[in-house]
C-alpha cells in the first residue's frame, strides 16, 4: 500500500506543467472601426480657374477637407511575445466624402447649393506591413494598403436663363470599354496603437477614371465650353484617423 501510494504521487509530481496561453493568441482575429480626416494634397485642393481648357485631368478639382469612416478585420500572425512582427488587415472597407467648393472664383460658385454631389468612393482594401511593440501595450505599425475603389457620382450645377448662364461639372465611373475594369487606390501609412486605440496617418493616392461632362456657358465673362470626355482624375489626400480595435 505505502509502496503504490508513493509511486502514484511520484508519476503526479512529474506530469509536464500546462504551457502559458500567451502563444495561443496568435493567429487571432480583431475587428477595428475608423474614423477620420480626409484632406486634400496638391491640386486636388486647388480651385480651378473658369477656362476653356478644364483642368480636372490634372488634378485640379477645388476639394475640401472631408472624412473618412472605414471597418476591418485584422489578424494576429505573430507570436504575442515578439517585439516584431507581421501586420496584416484581410479585408477592409472604406467610405470617404470630400466637398467641392470654387466660392473663390464668386459669382454663381458662392451658393453652396450648387455643390450637389460631392466627390466620394468606396474602397475595399488590405493591410501589409511591419509592427514594433516597444513597451507593453503600445505597437507601432508601418504598412502598404492597395485597394480597389469604386466612385461615386460627384456634381457642380447651376442653370440661370435669364442671366444667360449655365455651368455643368458633373462625372460618373466610366463604364466604356476603354476604361479599366478595376481601379486601385493605394496608401502608405504609420499607425501607433496603445489598448484598445489607434491613431494612424495615411498618404492616400488614387486615379478613378471617370465620364466626365464640363459645361461652362456664360455672357458675362463670355464663356462657351461644352466637353464630355473619360478619364482619370488624380487623387491625393492626408488621412488622420482614429480607430478602436476589437
Amino acid at each position: 500500500m505505502i509502496s503504490n501510494f508513493v509511486s502514484s504521487q511520484f508519476v503526479g509530481d512529474g506530469a509536464s506543467s500546462p504551457q502559458s496561453n500567451k502563444s495561443t493568441t496568435a493567429g487571432k482575429a480583431n475587428f477595428s472601426i475608423k474614423f477620420g480626416a480626409a484632406m486634400p494634397l496638391s491640386l486636388y485642393g486647388t480651385t480651378p480657374n473658369r477656362s476653356s481648357i478644364p483642368q480636372y485631368s490634372s488634378g485640379v478639382m477645388g476639394a475640401k477637407t472631408g472624412f473618412i469612416v472605414e471597418a476591418g478585420m485584422g489578424l494576429n500572425l505573430t507570436n504575442p511575445d515578439k517585439m516584431v512582427g507581421f501586420y496584416y488587415f484581410p479585408i477592409l472597407a472604406s467610405y470617404w466624402k470630400t466637398s467641392l467648393d470654387w466660392s473663390s472664383i464668386g459669382g454663381f460658385f458662392s451658393n453652396k447649393e450648387i455643390y450637389s454631389k460631392p466627390v466620394s468612393i468606396m474602397d475595399i482594401a488590405q493591410r501589409y506591413g511591419v509592427f514594433v511593440n516597444p513597451i507593453d501595450n503600445l505597437s507601432l505599425a508601418f504598412y502598404y494598403r492597395p485597394g480597389l475603389i469604386i466612385p461615386f457620382k460627384y456634381e457642380i450645377a447651376h442653370e440661370s436663363t435669364s442671366a444667360g448662364e449655365s455651368f455643368l461639372f458633373t462625372g460618373e465611373m466610366a463604364i466604356a470599354e476603354s476604361a479599366p475594369a478595376l481601379m486601385m487606390s493605394h496608401t502608405g501609412g504609420f499607425s501607433a496603437r496603445y489598448g484598445i486605440a489607434a491613431i494612424s496617418m495615411e498618404y492616400y493616392t488614387a486615379k478613378p477614371t471617370y465620364d466626365v461632362t464640363y459645361k461652362d456657358i456664360d455672357t458675362s465673362p463670355t464663356m462657351n465650353v461644352n466637353v464630355k470626355s473619360t478619364g482619370k482624375i488624380p487623387v491625393k489626400l492626408l488621412v488622420i484617423s482614429l480607430a478602436l480595435n476589437f
